[in-house]
């Protein structure tokens, strides 16, 4: 019994340590849509959209009438690049 443990501990803690990192990945995905909604919108109406970067790289875009925020954010130590991206109307500008 104990040597069984001894060879299928590394491999449970190997799949618990992905399944937080995923968590947290997909965590920080949901934050960095909502800054990117909100940076797309101050852009919009001309304000500053870096405010609403939270820390994450932002590259605002121009499409016609609408007006994109795309963030981007490295996470797990670099192993993962998170992009999102979200347009508005730029109507107040």
């Amino acid at each position: 019994m104990t040597a069984e443990l001894a060879a299928a501990l590394p491999a449970a803690v190997l799949v618990i340590g992905i399944a937080i990192g995923a968590v947290a990945a997909t965590a920080t995905q949901v934050g960095l849509e909502q800054s990117a909604g909100a940076a797309a919108r101050a852009a919009g109406r001309g304000d500053d959209p870096a405010l609403y970067s939270d820390g994450a790289a932002l590259r605002v875009e121009s499409q016609g009438e609408l007006v994109c925020a795309v963030l981007r954010r490295d996470v797990l130590g670099g192993a993962l690049t998170l992009t999102a991206r979200s347009c508005a109307h730029g109507g107040g500008r």
